[in-house]
This record gives C-alpha cells, structure tokens and sequence, in this order.
C-alpha cells in the first residue's frame, strides 16, 4: 500500500502545529478516509496517578473517536515542558530516531498518517537527531507552521533553505497569525512570496477558512 504521508513541523514551538494537525485530521475523518496521526513524543505532559496525559495527543485521540489507541498515537511521554530530547536525558531513557520510525510503521495499515513534531524543526527530537533528521530518515513530505509576526520571514527562508540540505520536500508554508494586532504596514504573506514559489496559506485569528483546508490538504496529502 502506498500510503500518503505529511509531517507537520515548524519554525518554532508554540506556532500552531496542533491546530494545523488537527484540523487535516478533522477533515479527512468526516469524509470517511482511513487516516491515522502520530505524534512520537510529547513534553509537558500532566501526571496523574501516575500516568502521564499528553494533552496535544489526547486531542487527536477524541477526534478519532478513541477507535486508535492513545499509546500508538503518542507512545513517548514526559512531564517537563523541554525539548524531547533533553527530557530523554534526565529521565535516564534510550530513544533513538529509530524507535520513532519503528513506532510509525504500526500505522502502516492506514491510506494516509499525519505525523507532528515537537518544537521547531532543528529541535532536538530524540538523542541522536532532530526534527529534521526523523523527516529526512522517513522521507516525509513537509507542512511548515509560521507564527504570522515580525521576524517570520526570516525564520520561514532559514527553514526553507535547511529543508532543502537535507533534501526534505516542504509541499506548503502555512502562515498563522495568532496576535490580532501587526505594526502598521507590516504583509508577510506578500513579503515571502517575493521569495518562493512554495504554496503559503495565511490563517487568521485561529480561524481556517474550509477553502484553504481543503487547499491545504489537496497539496499535502492529494486528497
């Protein structure tokens, strides 16, 4: 089976990848596709009883409905809000890009598998590598979130040009703005397309209009 397959990464934490993530699941769920998502590992997870709760994770989980198990879609946990890697280091575990790649394979029987990052895409992912290293070793095609602000295009063409050294496609540039407020005169959407040709889709105020998510997941995922 040829399976479609997106990563979903960005130019830093706190961009809004969940939000992007979830809502391609969304959208694939109500038109019935055999669709899966992975999230390999999630920091900042609540401990309860001793079980930690991965609350971006938990989100896909109820928007499939509990029909796949919370333990394939996030099988990493851990309790500091840190990079993935560094909280590897303290709890005194072994987990490698390997073990990440071997947990995606169990989604293996799904036609299409969404799978999100933590952090940014250089963040230390996992002991020997970053985001970037998992997407290469996968060969995933690429959805880069952008908080829509100042500084953003720079941060947008330094992850376009790291993408291509590893030789990472980026199929679309997803611009999100999350202030309701921008200086005077600022258009990074405008800006940025001076620079590439990749697709960009602006979203405003965490409202995904149904034409661009359908866009969006067209040049994504080709469906």
């Amino acid at each position: 089976m040829n399976q479609k397959r997106i990563f979903i990464t960005g130019t830093n934490t706190d961009v809004g990848k969940t939000f992007i993530a979830k809502n391609i699941l969304s959208f694939l769920v109500k038109r019935n596709k055999s669709v899966s998502i992975f999230k390999p590992i999630e920091t900042g997870c609540t401990e309860t009883s001793g079980y930690l709760q991965p609350s971006d994770s938990f989100i896909f989980y109820k928007i499939l409905k509990k029909n796949i198990g919370l333990d394939l879609i996030n099988p990493y946990r851990f309790k500091p809000a840190i990079s993935p890697n560094r909280a590897i280091q303290l709890a005194r575990k072994k987990v490698y890009i390997s073990n990440f790649i071997k947990k995606a394979k169990l989604h293996s029987q799904f036609d299409y598998l969404i799978i999100e990052g933590a952090g940014g895409l250089c963040s230390p992912l996992a002991l020997d590598g970053l985001n970037v290293d998992f997407a290469k070793k996968m060969r995933l095609n690429c959805v880069l979130i952008a908080k829509d602000e100042l500084g953003v295009i720079n941060n947008v063409l330094l992850s376009i040009n790291t993408l291509k050294k590893y030789n990472c496609c980026l199929k679309a540039i997803v611009l999100n703005r999350m202030c309701k407020t921008q200086p005077k005169g600022m258009n990074n959407l405008e800006e940025l397309k001076c620079y590439t040709k990749i697709p960009i889709i602006q979203v405003l105020k965490n409202n995904l209009k149904e034409k661009d998510l359908k866009r969006l997941s067209k040049i994504s995922l080709g469906c």
